[in-house]
């Protein structure tokens, strides 16, 4: 009977110890993402109005047009994510242009050791200012 308990006993430590050192498996879930550059607009006014990027050394210029009655204080331009880009507003005839580095960060919005993975810049624009 004694040899009964402790095999019992040392099963059951058994058990405990490996449930409490193995991790749960990993779970992702299907959040999706986008790389690009997402402009930020201060002092929008209501469309219309055009915004124009271009990265530095050429190459084709992405274009978002904000519509007429419609406030954009935000432009997302999908993969596209130059070290440093040329941006331009054009609004009521007037254009402000700005040469800027965007920051880029790392964005895995399942969670570590989840796809995907987006690499999101992010700049303002002011574009009342000279």
């Amino acid at each position: 009977m004694r040899a009964i308990v402790l095999v019992i006993l040392a099963l059951a430590a058994a058990c405990s110890s490996s449930n409490s050192s193995s991790q749960p498996p990993q779970v992702c879930t299907k959040i999706g993402c986008e790389s690009g550059l997402r402009v930020e607009l201060g002092g929008a006014p209501a469309g219309p109005f055009r915004v124009e990027v271009q990265a530095a050394g050429g190459g084709a210029a992405r274009v978002f047009e904000c519509p007429a009655g419609q406030r954009c204080e935000i432009a997302f331009f999908a993969d596209f994510t130059p070290e440093e880009a040329t941006i331009r507003v054009t609004a009521g005839g007037r254009t402000t242009a700005r040469t800027v580095r965007p920051t880029y960060e790392r964005v895995q919005p399942n969670g570590p050791g989840c796809p995907p993975i987006c690499r999101q810049g992010r700049v303002r624009v002011e574009v009342g200012s000279p």
